[in-house]
């Protein structure tokens, strides 16, 4: 075989090989959070993440029937998926605090020892771009 055949077919060989196994994840780094395009990654509590949250527990608290307010008392799990847009994939403790809804100020917090923490799993859809945001799933148990 002649150099101007051996060349092309490596650089075929090494594209292909490079591409990676049929089925497996595509693209890089997303955003610099890294791991592949559209998978869910775990994540640090950043503005977008506390927002994210802030706004499925004052959710969780209007839907809610409780007389009292419940607050975030430990954030277990933060991850996030690109979508069109960003989900927030949460894994939080709740905690009952001892102020009444309606009267809620920012000095509403939680006892030492709540007598009700429930676990809960939230899913928030963020578009901030269109301003717009939507909780998709909660979980409590």
């Amino acid at each position: 075989m002649s150099l101007k055949m051996i060349v092309p077919f490596l650089a075929v060989i090494l594209a292909v090989d490079s591409a990676g196994p049929v089925g497996g994840p595509v693209g890089g780094p997303v955003g610099g959070v890294g791991g592949p395009a559209g998978g869910v990654v775990d994540a640090k509590m950043d503005e977008g993440a506390r927002n994210a949250l802030q706004f499925a527990v004052a959710e969780y608290n209007r839907q809610s029937n409780d007389a009292f307010v419940y607050r975030v008392s430990k954030v277990i799990k933060v991850q996030t998926q690109v979508v069109s847009g960003m989900n927030y994939f949460f894994t939080v403790i709740m905690a009952r605090t001892g102020c009444r809804k309606g009267a809620v100020g920012n000095l509403c917090v939680i006892h030492l020892a709540p007598k009700q923490v429930t676990r809960c799993k939230i899913t928030v859809w963020s578009q901030p771009w269109l301003n717009s945001m939507k909780v998709t799933e909660y979980t409590c148990m």
